[in-house]
């Protein structure tokens, strides 16, 4: 890898405090951040707007094998091991599975992100056909959160083994697809193994929090329908507001709660099913602020620094500082769609779109 200076407005530190300057790498990292009165772009790689690569801390890339759904129930869509995504998973010829999931991580990195978290259906064989679209689209980070095959009352071990051995930990689709023993008897192996592990919760009713709660994940995702109660426990969250607008289960500033949630833990943001919605973490960001929070520094920072938190990677990705990866975003910001810009943050989260990216620097 070669050494090289971006420069611009920078947002620097997990403050994302603005300054002017050039960030310095080295290799995959960071080594300098440099304050200046001015930027001379013939001095840099690429010149602009300068933010930390943004993180999606949910996704399921299997189903962009289908996309364009008809609308639908979240149960008819998504709910195992009936639903539409895992029908079209079991047809799914391998070479077309793991093409799909290729180009999706393509149009992560295209998008602008640097790292996401998948929820990983089909047991080995799903986890195995993602490390394959991995090694085809290299500049996308992964953190695979694999299942067993089948919704089932038991487990077992050995399987559960297997899984851990090649996947980051487990994505559980919810507490109520299982015996809740045989979930918690999961999570503990995950546990005692030093995996991460994350479960589905309060997506269309809280019928599920308070039971996913009791298993004391890593994170929570969605959580539409929680209390302030369930809210208090303190586990992260992960919400993922555009697919609940179009399964039917969350409403414009009231669910999810997203606004009390950040007031007592930390939250992040994902796209959740790529049949759902596209992996673009702008527009996600787009619509976090505009439909619920109306404050584009905290929804920056879900898509960033919080998921980084969330996921353990804090110390290498989510916020420009000296010695993390190099995983940048310099945005045009004389662009048509940007020209004339004065509040950076709140264009970049409510505005900014893909094609204002110069350059996405992939640091590891």
């Amino acid at each position: 890898m070669r050494d090289y200076v971006v420069g611009g407005r920078i947002l620097n530190g997990d403050d994302f405090d603005l300054i002017t300057g050039y960030v310095h790498v080295e290799g995959s990292r960071i080594v300098e951040i440099e304050e200046r009165s001015n930027v001379k772009p013939d001095n840099c790689e690429a010149s602009g707007i300068v933010i930390p690569a943004l993180i999606n801390a949910h996704t399921h890339l299997g189903d962009s094998i289908i996309k364009d759904i008809p609308y639908s129930g979240v149960d008819t869509l998504v709910k195992p091991p009936h639903g539409l995504k895992h029908r079209a998973l079991r047809e799914a010829a391998l070479g077309v599975l793991v093409e799909a999931m290729h180009q999706s991580l393509l149009d992560a990195f295209v998008t602008g992100t640097a790292m996401l978290a998948d929820f990983r259906e089909g047991g080995i064989y799903g986890i195995n056909a993602l490390k394959t679209a991995m090694d085809l689209a290299k500049q996308v980070r992964v953190m695979i959160l694999g299942r067993l095959n089948d919704a089932r009352n038991y487990i077992v071990e050995d399987e559960i083994d297997t899984i851990l051995d090649v996947a980051h930990g487990l994505g559980v689709s919810g507490s109520r697809d299982c015996d809740s023993s045989a979930i918690g008897a999961m999570f503990n192996r995950a546990r005692t193994r030093g995996k991460f592990a994350a479960i589905h919760a309060g997506e269309k009713d809280a019928s599920d929090i308070d039971s996913a709660i009791s298993l004391n994940p890593d994170c929570l995702i969605h959580m539409t329908y929680a209390s302030k109660h369930q809210i208090e426990s303190g586990i992260p969250i992960v919400v993922c507001p555009r697919s609940n607008l179009v399964t039917g289960v969350g409403s414009s500033f009231l669910r999810p709660p997203i606004g009390e949630m950040m007031q007592a833990t930390t939250v992040g943001l994902g796209t959740d099913n790529v049949m759902l919605n596209s992996v673009n973490m702008f527009a996600e960001m787009e619509f976090a602020s505009k439909a619920f929070l109306h404050d584009d520094i905290k929804v920056l920072e879900m898509a960033t620094l919080n998921n980084a938190k969330i996921l353990g990677v804090d110390n290498e990705l989510g916020s420009i500082a000296a010695g993390k990866h190099a995983n940048l975003l310099i945005i045009n910001n004389r662009s048509h769609n940007l020209s004339g810009t004065q509040n950076i943050i709140s264009s970049v989260v409510r505005r900014a779109r893909p094609d204002d990216i110069v350059l996405h620097t992939h640091g590891g």
